[in-house]
C-alpha cells in the first residue's frame, strides 16, 4: 500500500504537476478504450483518477476489470481537467490524477444490492450488509453531523461551568417508566444487574456531593415496544442543575439548542424561544405538544351556543370550534366519518355548520339566530365555502 498523502477530497488545481498517493474505494468505472477513468472514494469526497495505457506501466488489462468497490491505493501525478471535462459537482473537479502504479487492497465480492439503489432493496438486507450502506454519503453525512453535534454540545456546556461525568452502565434496579435490561451476575448467582433507563440516581449524588452541574452524553437502555419513538437503546443530552429556577433551565437549553443550530447548520433561531404555557396549549391547539405550523386553532365558542337554542351544549363546561377553511365542500358522509373519529376519544358527538351566502346553514344553524350567526362569522372569522365543528365536554 502507498501511504496515503492527500484524502480523496482534498487535490485542487494548487496541486497540479504533485505526485500524490489516494488510498480509496471504487465508485464508479468507465472504459474509453485505452483509458480507464475511476472515481476513487473516501468520506472525504471523490477523486477522478485516470489509467491511460500510454503512460500506465502495470497490467492494463486488469484495471478493465476493476469493479465498484473495490480498494485501491494509487500513486499518480495531478493534471488539470480539460474544460470540458470540469465537474462542477465535485470538490475536485477541476482536477484529476493520471496514474502511474496501483495496488489492489481488496478485491470486492459480488455486491448483494446495487448502494447507488439501494432504496429499493429489502430493510432486513440492508441492516444485514449494513457496513456497505454506511459508505454512502447520505449516512455517512448524518454521523459526521452527530459527531459535530456532540463537540458542539461539549464546548456549549464545558464553557458554562458544566462538568461531564460518565457514570455505571451497571447498576441496581430502579422504578423508572419502562422495564429494565437485566444482566446476570457471574460473581453473585442469581443476582442481576440493570443497564439503566437513565443516569438519575447518579446524576442526583452528584448534586449532593456538590457537583452543582453535570452533563453526559448517556446511552440509555428500555425494554419496551418498539415504536417510531420508541426504541430499546438510545442516546440522550442528560443534564442536571442545582440551585436554579425554572428561569435558568430555559435559558441554558435555549443557550445550547442555538449554539448546535448555529455550530452544524449555520442557522440563527430566535432570541429567546417563543413560549407557550401548558394552559395556552391545551387551549389552543387541544394537545400539550402542538404542531405551531398547524393553523387551525380551536376557539371558544360557548358564548355563542349559550346564547342559542341548542340545548346539548348547555351543560356543557367547554365548548371549543375548528373553523375549516373551504370545508363547506365535504359532504355529509365525509362529516358523518368524522363524527365517528372524534367519538374514538370519548367525544359524544360533533356538530358543525357550514358558510354560505353570508350565513350559516347546515347542521346546528337552525338553532341560531341570524344576528347570532352575523356574530359568530364576523368574531370567528368565517367565510362562505368555510365549516365550523363543534365539541362539547
Amino acid at each position: 500500500m502507498y501511504k496515503r498523502s492527500h484524502t480523496c477530497g482534498e487535490l485542487r488545481k494548487l496541486h497540479m504537476g504533485e505526485k500524490v498517493n489516494l488510498n480509496g474505494w471504487v465508485n464508479t468505472v468507465r472504459l474509453h478504450g485505452q483509458v480507464v477513468f475511476v472515481d476513487l472514494r473516501d468520506r472525504y469526497g471523490k477523486t477522478q483518477v485516470v489509467f491511460d495505457a500510454d503512460s500506465f506501466s502495470g497490467d492494463f488489462e486488469a484495471v478493465k476489470k476493476l469493479s465498484m468497490e473495490d480498494v485501491l491505493s494509487v500513486q499518480g501525478t495531478v493534471r488539470d481537467r480539460a474544460e470540458s471535462a470540469v465537474n462542477p459537482n465535485m470538490d475536485t473537479g477541476e482536477i484529476e490524477v493520471l496514474v502511474l502504479e496501483y495496488m489492489m487492497l481488496n478485491e470486492a465480492a459480488p455486491l448483494p444490492f446495487v448502494l447507488s439503489d439501494r432504496d429499493n432493496a429489502e430493510e432486513n438486507f440492508r441492516l444485514k450488509y449494513r457496513y456497505l450502506e454506511l459508505r454512502m454519503d447520505e449516512l455517512q453525512h448524518n454521523i459526521l453531523t452527530r459527531h459535530k453535534t456532540y463537540q458542539a454540545t461539549r464546548s456549549f456546556l464545558s464553557d458554562n461551568h458544566f462538568i461531564e461525568v460518565e457514570t455505571p452502565a451497571l447498576m441496581k434496579s430502579t422504578p423508572e417508566g419502562a422495564r429494565d435490561y437485566l444482566v446476570p451476575s457471574r460473581i453473585h448467582p442469581g443476582k442481576f444487574y440493570a443497564l439503566p433507563q437513565s443516569p438519575q440516581i447518579y446524576k442526583q449524588i452528584l448534586m449532593i456531593s456538590g457537583y452543582d452541574r453535570y452533563f453526559q452524553i448517556v446511552k440509555c437502555f428500555r425494554d419496551e415496544d418498539l415504536r417510531s419513538d420508541r426504541q430499546p437503546e438510545f442516546t440522550q443530552i442528560d443534564i442536571e442543575m442545582s440551585f436554579v429556577d425554572e428561569e435558568d433551565i430555559f435559558s441554558h437549553m435555549e443557550g445550547l439548542t442555538h449554539h448546535i443550530f448555529k455550530a452544524i447548520r449555520g442557522v440563527d433561531l430566535p432570541n429567546p424561544f417563543p413560549r407557550l404555557t401548558y394552559a395556552e396549549a391545551m387551549e389552543t391547539y387541544g394537545t400539550d405538544k402542538p404542531d405551531l405550523r398547524y393553523e387551525m386553532q380551536l376557539q371558544d365558542v360557548k358564548e355563542f351556543t349559550d346564547a342559542s337554542d341548542f340545548n346539548a351544549f348547555k351543560s356543557a363546561e367547554k365548548v371549543k370550534g375548528l373553523l375549516v377553511i373551504g370545508g363547506a365542500k365535504y359532504s355529509r358522509k365525509v362529516i358523518d366519518e368524522f363524527t365517528d373519529f372524534v367519538k374514538k376519544y370519548k367525544a359524544k358527538g360533533l356538530a358543525w355548520m357550514k358558510g354560505e351566502e353570508g350565513a350559516l346553514s347546515g347542521g346546528i344553524s337552525k338553532f341560531f339566530s341570524d344576528e347570532l350567526q352575523k356574530s359568530m362569522m364576523n368574531s370567528l372569522g368565517i367565510q362562505d365555502g368555510d365549516a365550523l365543528f363543534m365539541i362539547g365536554d
